[in-house]
């Protein structure tokens, strides 16, 4: 297995949204994985409701503000939401 150290991108990238987690102790999240055959199946990633905005955030630092804008747009589209006026109340 290559022995690579995750960094901090320097500048946007539309190729990979990173996100590093670093307290599992803290109980802010939990990872479930399933490996079958050498391989991994799928990855759950549990994250409590209250910390979803900064973890967002997070994922939409590593894009352009365009890039974000546009997913922001997706998901508001995706769920009905109106962002309108700020406070997401259709």
């Amino acid at each position: 297995m290559p022995n690579e150290i995750f960094t901090d991108p320097e500048t946007p990238a539309d190729e990979w949204a990173d996100i590093r987690m670093t307290d599992p102790e803290a109980n802010e999240w939990d990872v479930d994985f399933v490996v079958a055959g050498g391989e991994v199946g799928y990855v759950d990633l549990r994250i409590r409701p209250e910390l979803l905005a900064s973890f967002i955030g997070c994922l939409l630092d590593d894009v352009d503000d365009d890039r974000a804008s546009a997913i922001l747009a997706d998901i508001a589209d995706q769920t009905n939401i109106d962002l309108g006026d700020g406070t997401g109340e259709q």
